[in-house]
């Protein structure tokens, strides 16, 4: 219920929402290892509620993806929490690493749930190289201090034509002043997510707003958007700026109008 201003900003080129200027790295640190949890849910460890809500969006994404996969391989989840997305994979025959810079939800994962998760922040993942036949990143891109360092460590640690999920939160379901917020350092559209990975060696399979972790627990949609790519050694920077000359972004314009429909729509009277 607090409100301020949050220097939002879009690129010229490609219409990308993010924060500008960002926190340094020092409060990164500090504020997802120490305060992130206790802000969102007034307490440090995760609720019965949280670790059933993850497990069940595992199960609903290893039979979104089961089509995409191998039968078995390695999986690296950015981001994991308590690690139950790998609940499914693992079960299945798969072997798992999760990654998080929260200590206590990641304490929780190991000793209580068994899983297969380390804290540790994103930049600073010492990965197997060419490793990993899945890596996913959930609704944590948008967190981490350093989207491209985390890419980069993610194509090291990638195998030839392994895959990369992306979720980003990109469908406004409110008005402008709630849909940015201090959580979220940057902001995705079904059009940035693919740029993203194609900036970084991944070719987008497909990109949606389907929900691939399942409904929300009172059976709404969630805001995530979805991207799916593919490792392809020839895609990089480059690629990305070929797309975006060619007509692939979002226009300050169509950014601009879309919230201030959303900001009439669901703005106060």
């Amino acid at each position: 219920g607090a409100y301020g201003k949050l220097p939002v900003v879009a690129c010229d080129n490609c219409g990308f929402l993010f924060q500008n200027p960002r926190f340094n790295k020092l409060f990164y640190e500090d504020f997802y290892s120490k305060k992130y949890r206790d802000i969102l849910f007034e307490k440090l460890d995760p609720s019965e509620k949280f670790v059933d809500d993850q497990i069940i969006r595992g199960k609903y994404l290893f039979e979104s993806l089961k089509k995409y996969i191998p039968e078995k391989g390695n999986i690296l989840d950015v981001g994991s929490s308590v690690g139950g997305l790998l609940k499914t994979f693992i079960e299945n025959g798969w072997k798992g690493l999760g990654v998080d810079p929260d200590k206590d939800y990641v304490k929780y994962g190991k000793e209580v749930l068994g899983l297969p998760v380390i804290n540790i922040d994103a930049e600073s993942m010492d990965l197997k190289e060419k490793y990993y036949d899945l890596i996913i990143i959930m609704d944590s891109l948008e967190h981490v201090y350093d989207p491209n360092k985390t890419l980069a460590l993610c194509k090291k640690a990638a195998k030839p034509n392994s895959l990369l999920l992306l979720e980003g939160r990109g469908n406004p379901l409110s008005e402008s002043k709630k849909y940015f917020n201090q959580n979220h350092h940057r902001y995705f559209s079904i059009i940035t997510i693919e740029l993203m990975m194609l900036k970084h060696g991944w070719t987008p399979i497909f990109t949606t707003d389907d929900p691939l972790c399942g409904p929300l627990r009172d059976g709404g949609k969630p805001p995530g958007i979805y991207s799916l790519g593919v490792l392809d050694y020839k895609n990089n920077s480059e690629t990305m700026n070929e797309k975006i000359l060619k007509g692939k972004k979002d226009s300050i314009k169509d950014i601009l109008e879309k919230f201030e429909k959303l900001d009439k729509q669901f703005g106060e009277n």
